[in-house]
């Protein structure tokens, strides 16, 4: 069995078993075609008390992050932010200025995207935004910034892609199934989720990011 098998403790069974219950309470329902998110609540905590003890401080400080904006940020096309801490402008009414999105010229409340919402994590993981630019902006940058991880090996902090580039989410921990945990910003899902099965979600593709060469 791989590293990641043993080392990713399945503690989230609860969690995932109360998926259908409280599905409704994300910030968008989705669609039948997608699949169920973790329920908002306690996701942060169960989350965090489900981590490897030998996990990295700065590993345990990405996730942790990542899984305290569950539910709590909206998506927005071109959302970045480097703010050590809550960022002030989300939920404020702002205009979307990245061009390619139908969203694009409207007026909506500030948030993050997918990879904006990586980019945070890891500035608020180091407590400095310059691991804004080490983790890289944007998720063509953040892959290029990745290491190869097999699926079997996948820590939590790792990094998970759709095969297209077109979203990037953060590994959590794994199920009881053995499917890994993604915390993503979607759009489709209105903001910060966490997924129960990153393959179900479309992610396809793994990468560590050069933020751990240390601390693996």
């Amino acid at each position: 069995m791989g590293r990641g098998s043993g080392s990713i403790r399945p503690h989230l069974a609860v969690l995932l078993l109360l998926t259908g219950v409280l599905a409704g309470l994300l910030l968008r329902t989705p669609a039948p075609s997608v699949p169920t998110p973790l329920p908002q609540g306690e996701v942060g905590e169960r989350i965090a008390a489900a981590l490897p003890a030998e996990l990295s401080p700065l590993r345990r400080a990405f996730v942790e992050s990542g899984a305290a904006l569950v539910g709590r940020v909206g998506y927005f096309w071109g959302g970045k932010s480097d703010a050590v801490g809550w960022d002030a402008r989300w939920g404020v009414p702002a205009v979307v200025t990245a061009p390619g999105s139908s969203t694009s010229g409207e007026s909506l409340p500030f948030g993050l995207d997918c990879s904006g919402f990586v980019s945070w994590c890891a500035v608020n993981a180091a407590g400095d935004p310059a691991a804004f630019a080490a983790v890289g902006n944007g998720v063509r940058a953040q892959r290029a910034l990745c290491a190869p991880v097999d699926w079997a090996d996948a820590l939590p902090g790792d990094l998970a892609f759709y095969p297209d580039l077109s979203h990037v989410g953060i590994v959590a921990g794994r199920g009881e199934d053995g499917g890994l945990l993604v915390l993503h910003c979607s759009y489709s899902l209105g903001g910060v989720v966490c997924s129960s099965d990153a393959k179900a979600a479309g992610f396809t593709d793994l990468g560590r990011p050069s933020l751990f060469e240390k601390t693996p």
